[in-house]
């Protein structure tokens, strides 16, 4: 099984209410239409443009985490009701299909991130080649 067989990018028009943040925004607020993933196998590349939101209240009670570049994907339905933990500047478990991360951390380090179920690895995404542009 591949990665793109275990998540997609959330389509543009997708309100975030489904997604555990708010706020008002929908993913064409987060993300340029060219954001995309190219895979080999479980290792995914992503390219785009990811503007710079500078008023999300809805992604966080943290005033620093409410403003900076966001990345919406969705897991496949195989993953309902399962735990998974998502692994990248910081490491959240949750049973949830919906996520929003947030990029700015990601970038101070390897600029990747990684999604397991229990000691599996389903796919990991680099974004060394997006574009987190500036207000």
């Amino acid at each position: 099984m591949t990665g793109a067989d275990r998540v997609k990018v959330t389509p543009q028009g997708q309100p975030l209410t489904q997604y555990g943040v708010g706020g008002g925004k929908q993913v064409s607020d987060l993300m340029g239409p060219d954001v995309a993933i190219e895979w080999t196998g479980t290792k995914g590349t992503v390219s785009g443009n990811f503007p710079e939101v500078t008023e999300f209240t809805g992604f966080s009670e943290n005033a620093e985490e409410q403003e900076g570049h966001y990345f919406a994907f969705e897991l496949d339905e195989q993953y309902e009701g399962k735990k998974v933990t998502v692994i990248g500047a910081h490491q959240k478990t949750a049973q949830d299909r919906f996520w929003v991360i947030r990029l700015d951390e990601l970038y101070n380090g390897s600029k990747k991130l990684t999604v397991k179920q229990e000691n599996e690895v389903l796919f990991t995404l680099d974004f060394s080649g997006a574009t987190l542009a500036e207000a």
